[in-house]
């Protein structure tokens, strides 16, 4: 699976560089949700515009990578999801467990606001 990353102050934005995210892509998909999330970044950001297409297993992907990175204490978010994508995310009733947002900006502003929540209840 192609895909470029950009590290952020708090996060590392990952854009997927594919058109789809089928079952032939999942496995690959997986592979690269572990790498990304081995790293010192405790939030990572997909950025999804590239994506056109995705089916019930590129779903359970993203799934797969939510776990993995709550295994971890570290968050994965989704952004710039296309109105067909989002639908099937809503569809599967998966709404409440995959964090989505409009845009990068929005997403890396949730992350920010997130850290700061956090910082406060440490001290």
């Amino acid at each position: 699976m192609r895909y470029t990353e950009e590290n952020r102050e708090l996060a590392r934005v990952v854009t997927i560089e594919e058109e789809q995210l089928t079952s032939h892509e999942a496995p690959e998909m997986k592979t690269a949700f572990l790498k990304m999330l081995s790293d010192e970044y405790e939030y990572t950001v997909v950025n999804m515009e590239r994506v056109l297409r995705m089916d019930s297993t590129g779903l359970g992907a993203f799934l797969f990578g939510i776990r993995q990175a709550e295994n971890l204490d570290k968050d994965m978010i989704f952004c710039c999801l296309n109105k067909r994508i989002a639908s099937l995310v809503k569809i599967a009733h998966l709404s409440d467990i995959i964090e989505m947002y409009d845009t990068v900006d929005e997403a890396l502003a949730a992350v920010e606001e997130d850290y700061r929540d956090l910082r406060d209840l440490k001290e």
